[in-house]
């Protein structure tokens, strides 16, 4: 094998590693976060009104350290008053780790 094939797969080798390590570390933004959690929720919720913070904040889930999206929707059926959920989602997955009526 010539060394310059070699080097060439190396720095191959380098930058696919980069580009995974940094995809990895993104975060999602809040209006994705939001967004995946609109159309889960749809599927059981008619939802009405929705809002998310857009800082990241770092707190315990079920004692497990989580970076998170804090919001909330409000969930309205034909003739009954709408009731309210605050969520948390995970920053980085946009998996919902809390669902809380208020």
């Amino acid at each position: 094998m010539k060394w310059r094939n070699l080097v060439i797969a190396g720095l191959a080798g380098a930058v696919a590693g980069y580009a995974i390590t940094k995809k990895q570390t993104e975060w999602l933004s809040p209006e994705k976060a939001l967004k995946m959690l609109k159309e889960k929720a749809n599927q059981n919720y008619n939802i009405s009104g929705s809002w998310i913070l857009v800082n990241r904040e770092d707190t315990n889930v079920f004692g497990l350290p989580y970076t998170v999206y804090k919001g909330g929707f409000s969930h309205s059926s034909y003739g009954n008053a709408p009731i309210h959920y605050e969520f948390l989602i995970d920053a980085k997955t946009g998996t919902l780790l809390q669902l809380i009526e208020k």
